[in-house]
């Protein structure tokens, strides 16, 4: 009982200071608001992530605000991993620490029995103590941002009466939990696939209106009852869980029959449903059997292959775009060639990325102009 002591706040506390914050999900403590995400990144991927949402990588600066933010964070979470990234890092191993803001680190938590030489810094919540971590592991993170400060945004589309109109695309994601097999030691790589494909929705929703569902091939063989599926917002469809709950005896039954599920499967979408597939898949083309899934998105206007782990083709589709590393240049790049394939590009293109020049930076010189 003594351990969690640290984890006790004044709930009055809590309930006045959560309407500084712009969104009702959002909490605050002290000067910060701070936000959860439901998926998880490596240390650059998450920093990415909260900078598209105009927030910084969580900044803490006082003991109560990280004993909060590890409270919530073991609460939420459906990983046993224990740790979170924060937004404190340096840029090489003899430099100071500095928060994600670029304010300098004034108050510290490191852990003085855990690894604290690295670069990149996480807090367990366990104990809310901080630790280096490696860069590439992939874990829970927090945002946070000045609720008093302007030029906030978030994922929800304003409301505009001038300018452009927001090309509108729903999509339906299948996402590959078949090709590293039904051990337990699987989940963390099927986690990772389920992790980008929902990166890859949060760059969809930055470029377009967008809608849509995410399922998987492999861990269950519904695949005839997408026509009963309902289009999500994107708040909905970020909020999508993780289908394998972790445990042996799931696993092993939920996963058993996973030799015959590509074979098999169809992929049919509601008439002004989902109008677009992206398939993400790491099965190498052995695993299809011979077999190709050409036949079984035939009702989609535009299908996307992505080719994650070592695959290198899809049978049935064409051209499909590596992401083998599965960074947020990786997603930008998925979503761009669904916008090149699809009949409204040059309406996505105008909204999305025009006068946008890190977006161009970073995709035009992969893709070439768009004039």
């Amino acid at each position: 009982m003594t351990t969690q002591s640290f984890f006790l706040l004044p709930v009055f506390l809590l309930s006045f200071v959560n309407a500084q914050c712009y969104n009702a999900e959002d909490s605050a403590i002290g000067d910060l608001c701070y936000s959860f995400s439901r998926f998880q990144m490596n240390f650059q991927d998450a920093q990415n992530y909260c900078h598209s949402q105009n927030q910084n990588l969580a900044v803490i600066r006082t003991s109560t605000q990280s004993s909060f933010l590890a409270t919530i964070v073991r609460t939420r979470s459906n990983t046993t991993n224990g740790k979170f990234w924060i937004g404190l890092s340096r840029s090489s191993a003899n430099s100071s620490y500095v928060w994600d803001d670029k304010t300098p680190l004034s108050w510290s938590n490191f852990n003085p029995n855990a690894p604290r030489d690295g670069r990149y810094v996480v807090e367990s919540t366990a104990n809310a103590k901080w630790q280096t971590e490696t860069s590439s592991s992939l874990l829970d993170f927090v945002c946070s941002y000045d609720p008093f400060t302007t030029g906030f945004s978030t994922t929800e589309k304003p409301m505009t009466t001038t300018g452009p109109t927001m090309a509108s695309v729903t999509c339906l994601f299948m996402v590959d939990l078949q090709s590293a097999g039904i051990e337990q030691s699987a989940i963390t790589t099927y986690r990772s696939y389920y992790n980008f494909a929902k990166l890859v929705g949060l760059k969809l929703n930055d470029a377009s209106d967008f809608t849509g569902n995410m399922d998987s091939f492999g861990y269950s063989a519904g695949f005839g009852m997408h026509d009963m599926f309902s289009p999500y917002s994107y708040k909905d469809f970020q909020n999508i869980p993780f289908p394998i709950d972790g445990t042996d005896d799931d696993i092993d039954m939920d996963l058993k029959d996973v030799d015959s599920t590509l074979a098999n499967a169809v992929w049919s979408p509601p008439s002004q449903d989902q109008t677009c597939l992206i398939f993400f898949s790491a099965a190498p083309v052995a695993e299809f059997g011979g077999t190709t899934i050409k036949s079984s998105y035939n009702s989609f206007t535009t299908v996307v292959g992505v080719l994650l782990g070592g695959a290198t083709s899809i049978p049935g589709l064409t051209n499909s775009i590596s992401a083998s590393s599965m960074t947020d240049a990786d997603a930008q790049a998925v979503v761009l060639k669904l916008l090149e394939k699809s009949h409204e590009t040059s309406i996505f293109f105008v909204n999305a990325f025009v006068g946008n020049r890190h977006n161009c930076t970073k995709l035009c010189g992969q893709f070439g102009p768009f004039d």
